[in-house]
């Protein structure tokens, strides 16, 4: 794990996770048990389409108010964390929501997608779920043979969403991820997996960043949380301003587990 410089800003004790597409709040729980332990207040709220929420259609407009009510709900500004879909969600609501948050934490999602790339990936990606057999659980399976049975159970422990993925990869493909990044004006830290074929732009982030930076997992892929769950976690107790001897910044502020 390599962290560029180490994190300087106010402590915050409050942190929400946002998921990836077609998982739901439970693929966090590997990050929840261990930062809930250290007493932070951590809210990972499904999206709409997602969890309990498969039978919403996915906007843009409901991922993002989803992300508000989850900011609004924190007694003090939270690290807001977000991971692939959850990422590029995360870094534009922080670009156009200054001064709510205490930073964010983006984990692979540093591609730039682009309109045309976005279609391609949401085709393929639809492509396969109109080809028999490709049901739940043998996707689950094979979900596990590439990560850990343990893996697949948290991204998939609230279902597998279906009928998401053409307005995800829409939705995505028509933000201007750089322009966002570009207007944080809060502490930014990427996460990537070595092997994470994400990383394509990570440098033109990490440059975009007022003050931003960039810590690579060298032994985990694309879902970094679930190939390193213990490292992700140190990452974000970092990021969240925790000093290098584990004692937060400050003092700890009363917190609940919604």
């Amino acid at each position: 794990m390599h962290l560029s410089e180490t994190v300087g800003h106010d402590a915050t004790r409050c942190i929400v996770l946002v998921h990836a597409v077609r998982s739901s709040r439970t693929m966090w729980k590997g990050q929840t048990r261990r930062l809930r332990r250290r007493g932070y207040t951590v809210i990972a709220p499904d999206l709409p389409g997602h969890g309990r929420r498969r039978d919403e259609p996915f906007t843009l407009d409901g991922a993002l108010a989803t992300i508000e009510d989850a900011v609004s709900a924190c007694e003090e500004p939270p690290l807001l964390v977000g991971l692939s879909l959850g990422g590029f969600l995360a870094l534009h609501w922080a670009g156009t929501h200054p001064g709510r948050l205490a930073g964010v934490v983006a984990a692979d999602c540093t591609i730039v997608p682009g309109p045309a790339l976005a279609r391609i990936y949401g085709l393929w990606i639809s492509m396969k779920d109109w080809i028999p057999g490709d049901s739940d659980a043998r996707v689950a399976r094979a979900f596990a043979r590439r990560h850990s049975e343990k893996a697949a159970r948290r991204y998939y422990g609230g279902g597998r969403a279906h009928g998401v993925v053409r307005g995800v990869v829409r939705t995505i493909g028509s933000l201007d991820l750089l322009a966002d990044v570009a207007a944080i004006n809060v502490p930014l830290t990427f996460i990537n997996g070595a092997q994470d074929p994400f990383r394509r732009h990570e440098a033109l982030f990490v440059e975009a960043g007022r003050d931003a930076r960039l810590v690579i997992l060298d032994d985990a892929g694309h879902l970094a949380n679930l190939s390193r769950p213990k490292r992700f976690t140190k990452v974000l107790r970092r990021a969240a301003g925790e000093r290098a001897d584990g004692h937060p910044a400050h003092p700890a502020l009363s917190t609940h587990s919604p």
